[in-house]
């Protein structure tokens, strides 16, 4: 039977995305590295990272990023690790895995004095520590830079942003908001993109659901790869999350502004964050992007490849490629009146009983 309006109240929102735990074997191999076998510690990691596609994987190639950054600074080898995490599924390691080649990171070198170590600049060495799982010691040394960047450099937005990232981390959402609004008075594309993408989560969790939507579209905007600078690595996770929203809840400004604007039905208005976000694949391809792009089209092998994908991840994945199918399928089944409906009918009856117990 064809879901009706009534029977899907709005909105239904997606939960914020979780922060996932370091696997222990992962913090295990980390733990060499601090007791002073960094060689040993990048054996152990490079083969958890070469084990498959999976949450353990994407830890172990962060991880290895972080010793290789505080080791060599921002390198090739550190660059490689990265890659991985930006390919990968964590909705907070994989954002900032993808946006981290746009900030240039060498700038923050130039002011070391000659023989210092990369880990002796705040910003590297709480990049380090974040990415090896040390939050503590990774607040700290952003806040450092934060308060020693001048303002107006880039220096100043690369701390801001990095310490928002880190204080919404540990879910201090207040005070990540104010150093995420202190990047966006600078007006760089780079680092204003990326400081919107995590103001999303932040107005998303607060319930303000239109300013979350005008905040994404901005993101959208300037994370484009088209833009000077900008990778496309992190244009896909703000495809994302915009969808995401969307699929909840359609009845926002930026919707429609979009419908006044281009003449767009509302279902194109969703449709379209994942389309874009699916569309650049270079650097990062969340099974997210892919999901809410083809289940429109009634793709709905590419969907459950895609929802296989998630599920070697971890369980916490695939429940939310789960539950994002069953909101944006009830709402095609509304429109729904030809061959697809039967097939999108087994799906979602499919997605519900393995959502049970």
């Amino acid at each position: 039977m064809t879901v009706t309006d009534d029977s899907f109240p709005y909105p239904r929102l997606l939960p914020p995305d979780p922060v996932a735990p370091v696997p222990d074997e992962v913090a295990r191999a980390v733990e060499r590295h601090r007791s002073g076998d960094p060689d040993g510690a990048r054996s152990a990691l490079r083969a958890m990272a070469d084990a498959g596609r999976t949450a353990t994987a994407g830890h172990a190639a962060a991880a290895l990023a972080g010793i290789e950054l505080a080791e060599g600074g921002p390198d090739e080898p550190f660059w490689g690790a990265l890659e991985q995490v930006a390919a990968g599924e964590d909705p907070w390691l994989g954002p900032l895995a993808a946006a981290l080649p746009s900030m240039e990171l060498y700038s923050v070198l130039e002011s070391m004095n000659p023989g210092a170590s990369p880990a002796d600049h705040p910003v590297i060495r709480g990049l380090a520590a974040h990415l090896t799982g040390d939050q503590d010691g990774a607040e700290e040394a952003f806040e450092q830079a934060a308060a020693e960047a001048a303002p107006g450099r880039l220096e100043d937005d690369l701390a801001h942003v990095l310490l928002g990232h880190q204080l919404l981390h540990r879910g201090a959402n207040r005070e990540a908001e104010e150093a995420l609004t202190r990047v966006l008075a600078e007006e760089d594309q780079v680092f204003c993109g990326y400081a919107r993408f995590l103001l999303g989560h932040v107005l998303v969790e607060r319930g303000e659901l239109d300013e979350a939507g005008t905040v994404l579209t901005q993101a959208m905007s300037e994370t484009h790869p088209s833009e000077h600078r900008v990778e496309e690595g992190l244009h896909s996770w703000v495809g994302v999350r915009l969808g995401e929203l969307l699929a909840g809840t359609y009845e926002l400004d930026c919707v429609v502004e979009e419908m006044e604007n281009g003449g767009m039905s509302e279902l194109y208005c969703t449709r379209q964050p994942f389309e874009s976000g699916a569309f650049f694949t270079k650097v990062s391809r969340p099974a997210l992007a892919q999901i809410g792009l083809h289940l429109f089209p009634g793709d709905l092998d590419t969907v459950r490849s895609e929802l296989r994908r998630l599920r070697e991840w971890s369980d916490e994945r695939y429940e939310r490629g789960r539950k994002l199918c069953l909101l944006l399928g009830e709402r095609l089944l509304v429109d729904e009146r030809d061959e697809r409906e039967q097939a999108l009918q087994l799906l979602l009856g499919e997605l519900k009983e393995g959502g049970k117990g």
